[in-house]
């Protein structure tokens, strides 16, 4: 089976149903002769299979209920439209979006699955900036100067947290730099590894964060950090090294942008829906 690039379908508001319970799920009618299955696990769905007529606009509204992204149905025409004849070659997988994986074999009959996209969690490496002692590893692959980023750490981080201090998960940052538009993004990292060398990674990326400035010695003086030491970690080319090998990491990764999270081995298809998280939590601890 031929494994393709990237398939980008539009995304809108993303509500998945991968990772939701099972009974939620719904692929509406189907016409004489179709099938659709689901697999679960722990209650929770974790594919959906699809066997009967060759019609695009019904495998799109399937692939649509399965990921919970409206924008997916109307995008599988389009791209069905376009990959008719290579399709007639065989089988294919795409992936969609980083977060789920369509297989799709079309001849006189059509069968099609959706399910999440699983990335290896020892691609990861180890995670240097945890908060939490046991569960799932959630990832966030961040950017100080990030708007969506901010809003990540203002709107979702301090239920994460709270959740890790209860022992439900475990949260580790990653940085991801768009060095590219934000100018600020690779000294900001930087001065939070000098953070995290005193032992204050967290409380330096709350005050960034929250929009605190880009005096990277004040916001220290802020935390009592020594303001030696912190100079010094500044100045220091190798405190460059662990947010190249981060930014390395999210490129071998294929991640669209900040913010982008993993909960284990899933990439989340919209983190800024805190329900998804304790949805895929329970899929990610049912494996």
């Amino acid at each position: 089976m031929r494994r393709l690039a990237v398939l980008l379908l539009g995304l809108g508001a993303a509500w998945a149903q991968i990772a939701a319970p099972l009974e939620r799920f719904s692929p509406g009618p189907l016409p004489e002769g179709a099938r659709v299955q689901t697999e679960a696990r722990s209650g929770r769905l974790y594919a959906v299979r699809y066997e009967g007529p060759v019609n695009a606009s019904l495998m799109g509204r399937i692939l649509s209920a399965a990921t919970g992204v409206p924008g997916h149905a109307q995008g599988f025409v389009a791209w069905y439209g376009k990959n008719q004849a290579l399709l007639r070659r065989g089988p294919v997988e795409l992936n969609v979006e980083g977060a789920f994986l369509l297989k799709l074999a079309v001849g006189a009959w059509a069968e099609m699955e959706v399910r999440p996209l699983l990335t290896e969690e020892a691609l990861f490496g180890e995670d240097r900036h945890v908060l939490g002692e046991k569960g799932v590893v959630v990832r966030v692959f961040s950017d100080f100067q990030c708007p969506y980023c901010q809003r990540l750490a203002r709107e979702v981080l301090p239920a994460l947290k709270a959740m890790a201090q209860e022992g439900r998960l475990r949260l580790a940052y990653r940085h991801f730099p768009l060095y590219e538009i934000h100018p600020e993004a690779v000294p900001a990292a930087v001065a939070s590894e000098c953070a995290a060398a005193q032992g204050a990674f967290w409380a330096y990326h709350d005050l960034l964060m929250a929009g605190s400035g880009w005096d990277y010695p004040a916001l220290a003086r802020r935390l009592g950090l020594d303001p030696k030491a912190f100079q010094a970690c500044l100045e220091d080319p190798a405190s460059r090294a662990p947010v190249e090998a981060d930014r390395a990491l999210a490129e071998r990764l294929g991640l669209p942008g900040t913010p982008s999270v993993f909960v284990g081995p899933f990439r989340l298809p919209n983190p800024f829906d805190l329900e998804r998280y304790r949805d895929y939590l329970a899929l990610a601890e049912a494996l």
